[in-house]
């Protein structure tokens, strides 16, 4: 499994999103995909809306997925196994 964080640059919460995720260590690889360089994947999840946070079995089939801001809790119980 993997974390597929997509955002964009001028995306104030992905910044801070960005921020809090350099201060934890999560369990599993994150793989971050901006949107406006990485259009066909953004299309390929069907993001809306930035940041959008993608948990991804080994075959890239989708688990889970949420938009939005998150706080380091919510953060950790949507990578939770």
């Amino acid at each position: 499994m993997k974390l597929l964080k997509m955002y964009a640059t001028w995306c104030q919460p992905c910044k801070g999103l960005t921020k809090m995720m350099e201060t934890m260590e999560l369990p599993l690889p994150v793989e971050n995909i901006d949107i406006d360089t990485n259009m066909e994947l953004a299309s390929k999840y069907k993001v809306r809306g930035v940041p959008t946070l993608i948990l991804v079995d080994e075959t890239g089939e989708v688990i889970r997925q949420k938009t939005g801001s998150v706080t380091k809790e919510e953060l950790l119980k949507f990578v939770e196994t």
